[in-house]
């Protein structure tokens, strides 16, 4: 079965674990940086949820072990609200699902008209 774990700040850590969710929280980006090392190294999980400022300022090295890897699939916890323009929302749910199977799926966005 599948396991998610979630490294997130202090202030947000009670509402994952309310959701009954894995919590891990740090202080600052360098300490979610090593703990997301280790839980890679741990093999235990299946879904790591991060900060997206997290994502933004990992080393190369650990970028690049993230995309590589299907599991466990790394995912950003988008900061404050969604204010992306719609075709990057789109940009950013095809990229989950991308990584989450191991291709890339694309949808028709054109809308339908009556009688088609």
């Amino acid at each position: 079965m599948g396991r998610l774990m979630v490294i997130t700040t202090p202030d947000l850590a009670a509402g994952f674990q309310l959701a009954g969710v894995e919590t891990f929280a740090v202080e600052n980006l360098e300490a979610g940086e090593a703990l997301l090392t280790e839980l890679l190294a741990r093999g235990e999980a299946s879904l790591i949820a991060v900060p997206q400022a997290l994502l933004q300022i990992l080393q190369p090295r650990l970028r690049r072990q993230i995309e590589a890897n299907y599991q466990p699939l790394v995912v950003a916890i988008p900061a404050g609200k969604l204010t992306t323009a719609e075709a990057g929302r789109r940009h950013y749910i095809t990229e989950l699902i991308r990584r989450a199977i191991g291709f890339q799926i694309t949808f028709d966005t054109r809308q339908k008209t009556e009688g088609q």
